[in-house]
């Protein structure tokens, strides 16, 4: 067994890693910047270290065989600690840093709450730059630990994250109903009131849409819904004709009623929904996703309504 330790240095163990992941022998070496001479003798190596063919080749793909399952997870965890610890080595200087920081976020906060993050980035870390794609129905647990994702804004009744990773409250924000201006409906509806209307929902999958729904079913109410929609871009017009209504965030409900001829009107009883922010632990000590998590944490304190 020691000798097993001794032939398995850190470069084959990178090697496996990116092979579990790629399946491929040429993207492998692409991701590594080697040859795929090289990647191939490293794997050669890793089998007869380990007595394990590691990887069969099927018409599609190189299927990782059950060893090789098994090791994934062990590999990448050290690989990931090995990695924290050199950035740790190093302190994060936002003046300075060109880091592309990854996050993933629903639809309103793409909307309502990446603006602000984007100009507190500009302003501390000028040559910093944000990727952002939409939430989905994913547990997000691979892709947080290996570093394709440093944080997820999800919903804290969502119920899709993986539950081994680091989920902590973001801010909460109510919901709120939106009207062409001078439709002449009180500033608060009761649920009675909100079901005499055609409405527009905004998603397709999301929380908040889900979140009125059953607010209503459990009073036997139900929103006659006339258009479905994928995100708020179209909203402003659909709701301008005077014949819909939309539910949406109060900090969407903010912007919109600024820049359109909309208002807002709250409802009968307080419905809220609760963003969180999720991380894998393997990251959580990196100096610049603290500095970024309390970016972060400074957006959200902003995008609470005054009291």
């Amino acid at each position: 067994m020691d000798n097993l330790y001794q032939r398995l240095d850190l470069n084959l163990l990178r090697v496996f890693d990116v092979l579990m992941h790629s399946r491929n022998v040429t993207r492998a070496a692409e991701q590594l910047n080697l040859s795929q001479s090289t990647v191939s003798h490293a794997l050669a190596r890793l089998r007869q270290a380990l007595d394990d063919p590691l990887f069969v080749m099927t018409r599609k793909e190189m299927r990782p065989t059950q060893r090789a399952l098994a090791l994934a997870a062990p590999v990448r965890q050290s690989l990931m600690l090995l990695e924290q610890g050199i950035r740790q080595s190093a302190s994060f200087d936002p003046a300075v840093s060109a880091r592309t920081f990854r996050l993933a976020v629903p639809s309103s906060i793409e909307h309502g709450a990446v603006p602000l993050l984007v100009e507190l980035l500009h302003q501390r870390a000028p040559a910093c730059r944000l990727a952002v794609t939409e939430l989905v129905h994913s547990d997000y647990e691979d892709t947080l630990s290996r570093g394709g994702m440093d944080f997820v804004v999800a919903f804290a009744s969502g119920d899709h994250l993986s539950p081994r990773l680091k989920v902590e409250p973001w801010f909460d924000n109510a919901m709120v109903c939106l009207s062409a201006a001078g439709s002449d409906l009180p500033t608060r509806l009761s649920a009675e009131q909100l079901v005499s209307w055609s409405h527009v929902s905004t998603s397709t999958w999301g929380h908040n849409q889900t979140l009125v729904e059953n607010w209503l079913k459990k009073k036997g109410l139900e929103r006659p819904i006339a258009v479905w929609v994928p995100s708020f871009e179209a909203l402003p017009k659909l709701l301008a004709t005077g014949r819909y209504l939309a539910m949406v965030p109060e900090l969407i409900a903010r912007d919109f009623c600024h820049f359109y001829p909309l208002q807002q009107h709250q409802l009968s009883e307080p419905l809220r929904s609760t963003y969180v922010l999720a991380q894998h632990p393997l990251t959580e000590f990196d100096p610049a996703l603290i500095w970024f998590r309390e970016l972060l944490n400074e957006v959200g304190d902003s995008l609470r309504p005054s009291p």
